[in-house]
């Protein structure tokens, strides 16, 4: 009688996996600095030149000037976030779906995009503002060492999530545990728990990251005291009469 092993799936073992938890988004933190740099300079200088408001002064609202600057850091957005795709697609991305992690690294781009808004508004001098927000920026990544343990509870991680350095750093290490494995990340694999983190949690976190900064960043740009333009009162998004200004220009502007 002739005995054989039953088959079974393949197990796999890639000692890249460690260094990809890491590497990753290390690199990835490192291709925006550049970015968050000069955006933060460059915003800080309108300003600080009275271009803002000279523009103000023309008619321009709120909402055109930062919609431009959006899609402006969009296409730049874009187009790093495919690059460094790119680059991972070649031995790296092996088991996982592409998309996914295109996804992941385009929506950590939106989010620093938010944290530019609100970085913006805390300084007045471009001299000084894009050197401290690229410190800070960077940062971020010590929160992430306060929630790195496997004994760290879910929630504990999720509100750590705020910061988008968070999202990307505990997201990458889902995806490195995945890839690293021969399971790959996918539809199926993306929403399963990974101590107490999900890759999904990680798109999610990022998407609100970057809506809860830009609102907080344009609510400080109107409040917070500075040399250029008038500021509000704190309170003025409760205030009625807000808004019925706004709106009684809008009605003037279509009459024009």
């Amino acid at each position: 009688m002739m005995m054989a092993p039953v088959p079974g799936a393949v197990f796999v073992d890639d000692d890249f996996t460690p260094a990809l938890e890491t590497l990753l988004p290390l690199c990835l933190l490192l291709s925006w600095i550049p970015i968050v740099y000069n955006l933060v300079f460059l915003l800080v200088k309108e300003k600080e030149s009275r271009a803002k408001e000279t523009m103000r002064i023309m008619g321009m609202t709120d909402l055109p000037y930062w919609l431009s600057w959006f899609v402006f850091y969009t296409l730049i957005n874009t187009v790093v976030t495919t690059l460094c795709w790119g680059v991972l697609l070649v031995n790296v991305i092996t088991y996982s779906s592409p998309f996914y992690l295109w996804m992941f690294f385009w929506l950590y781009g939106e989010a620093v995009f938010g944290q530019i808004i609100f970085l913006q508004a805390l300084f007045t001098n471009s001299k000084y503002a894009g050197i401290v927000s690229t410190v800070m920026y960077f940062m971020g990544v010590l929160v992430n060492k306060l929630v790195s343990g496997n004994d760290v509870t879910r929630i504990s991680k999720v509100l750590a999530s705020l910061l988008p350095q968070v999202a990307l750093m505990q997201g990458s290490a889902v995806f490195a545990n995945y890839e690293g494995t021969g399971v790959g990340l996918d539809k199926s694999t993306s929403s399963i728990i990974y101590y107490g983190y999900s890759f999904n949690t990680a798109l999610a976190m990022l998407l609100l990251d970057f809506v809860l900064f830009s609102l907080l960043g344009l609510y400080m740009d109107k409040v917070i005291p500075s040399d250029f333009g008038q500021r509000l009162t704190p309170w003025f998004i409760c205030t009625p009469s807000y808004y019925r200004c706004c709106r009684k220009q809008r009605q003037r502007a279509q009459i024009d």
